[in-house]
């Protein structure tokens, strides 16, 4: 069981690092031959295509996981509900661009809109395998395609882009990704579904999907609302320095949320019906991706005045303070929210949601009432937002899993009181390094982080780092004997 542990875990490395440097290409790329307000445009676009994909695929891709016998007649009848929604939303597209495109004084949105729904027939079908991969545990068949997906479509992308299409390059990104991802993940699983509708087999599927629509429409809410807020308040302009902080933020914090919540569903429903046994496994399981989750993002916040001029060029520096807050932000939520995977394991779906909505409302509540400082209200109003989700984590539990609140925080507090010494001393070391040219000084930024979190857990937390060393695989070389 170690060593297909770490076969996963391995995996997911290779996917978050390789969707990190192709996306930290692709920045630089578009960030140089469109402006921010083509970012601006851009987002608008793809916030409304995310939000139709959740009513595509959200429902099912967490149902299927959860069901302990998987048939091929549910799995076709959920295909098929995914094809008719995606329909849908292709059909009201049209109308819809052009609303906002009017709203926005952004005609081009008419067009690139309906273009870019064409993706929801391919994002279900991969929510749908992916469901499917989760069953089966092949979490190593998800991540190569989402890696192939991303360097494939990112790859035509920047294509598309030196052929002229700017614009239409940087929407299609997000098309071209999803397809080719639909299409491997297909390949790697070799199991083939024809959507046949079945309004019986879908009813079996109806409680658990909807609190899973919920929860992700949720966040996508948060997401939707953040920019067209954002938009309202501060013009099309600053919405593009926030789309840039983002693509250098949200996709680590996507492949750290969906690889964890996999890997520890998968762990958490094994005993799902033995509470005491499911408690100790989460404690386990949080306190060492907190020891990992907390540091990988305050590093980033803190090397991030060093990264996005790197990536992204002159010109976007508005966006630094932003990325910065979108990183402490998510080194908060990202590992509490793993008490939501345990509770997912027992089918109690509804904590998550009850979080998500908590964190749309703190985002807001923020982002509104501290508009009078400018734009850094963007960043911190979802700090905040992410902060209320962690407490909801460690304050909401199933009475049936009689889970102490201390428990749960004594579980994250080690990452939590670490991380922050580790990034201030990071980003106090690049006053040193301003007189070295950017990649070096990234480097060593990254490597003194690195080593400073490990004496931090050395000294203060030596079982943490006992526990994360028992982890890495060590090869042993077997006894010699001379003859």
């Amino acid at each position: 069981m170690r060593t297909k542990l770490l076969g996963w875990i391995g995996w997911a490395v290779v996917d978050i690092v390789g969707r990190l440097v192709i996306l930290a290409g692709s920045t630089a790329f578009f960030s140089r031959i469109l402006t921010p307000h083509d970012f601006g445009v851009t987002a608008l676009v793809l916030i409304v295509v995310t939000i139709a994909a959740v009513f595509v695929g959200a429902p099912f891709e967490e149902a299927l996981a959860q069901r302990a016998t998987l048939r091929r007649s549910l799995v076709e009848a959920a295909l098929s509900a995914t094809w008719l929604v995606a329909a849908f939303f292709l059909l009201i597209s049209v109308p819809l661009g052009v609303l906002i495109g009017q709203l926005y004084h952004e005609p081009e949105i008419s067009r690139l809109l309906p273009v870019a729904m064409l993706s929801l027939f391919f994002s279900g079908h991969a929510d749908i395998m992916t469901g499917v991969a989760r069953r089966l545990r092949r979490f190593n068949d998800a991540a190569i395609a989402t890696l192939v997906g991303h360097v494939v479509g990112i790859a035509l992308s920047i294509a598309l882009g030196l052929l002229g299409f700017g614009l239409w390059a940087l929407m299609g990104q997000r098309l071209l990704v999803v397809v080719v991802r639909a299409l491997v993940l297909q390949w790697r699983i070799g199991i083939v579904f024809r959507p046949r509708w079945s309004p019986s087999e879908l009813a079996g599927l109806n409680r658990f999907a909807k609190l899973s629509l919920l929860d992700r429409l949720a966040d996508n809410l948060n997401f939707f609302a953040f920019n067209t807020v954002v938009g309202a308040l501060y013009g099309v302009t600053a919405l593009g320095h926030v789309n840039m902080a983002m693509r250098l933020i949200e996709p680590i914090r996507g492949a750290f949320l969906a690889s964890g919540h996999n890997f520890a569903f998968s762990f958490f429903a094994a005993v799902q019906h033995d509470a005491p046994l499911l408690r100790q496994r989460a404690d386990v399981v949080v306190s060492r991706a907190a020891h990992v989750i907390a540091p990988t993002f305050i590093g980033l916040a803190a090397v991030m005045p060093i990264l996005l001029p790197l990536m992204a060029g002159p010109g976007w520096e508005d966006a630094i303070p932003i990325a910065m807050l979108l990183g402490i932000g998510s080194a908060i939520v990202l590992p509490s929210r793993l008490f939501f995977s345990a509770q997912y394991a027992v089918a109690r779906a509804e904590y998550s949601v009850f979080a998500s909505f908590a964190g749309v409302a703190g985002t807001l509540l923020t982002l509104i009432g501290l508009s009078s400082l400018g734009t850094v209200s963007i960043g911190l109003s979802r700090v905040v937002g992410d902060a209320v989700q962690a407490a909801c984590a460690v304050s909401f539990a199933p009475r049936s899993l009689a889970w102490p609140r201390l428990q749960r925080l004594r579980a994250l507090i080690p990452a939590w009181r670490l991380a922050p010494v580790m990034g201030v001393l990071v980003y106090e070391m690049q006053g040193l390094l301003s007189h070295m040219p950017q990649v070096p000084a990234l480097i060593i930024s990254i490597g003194l982080g690195l080593l400073v979190y490990l004496a931090l857990l050395f000294v203060f937390a030596r079982a943490d780092f006992k526990s994360l060393r028992d982890l890495v695989p060590v090869r042993r070389t077997p006894l010699q004997f001379q003859r």
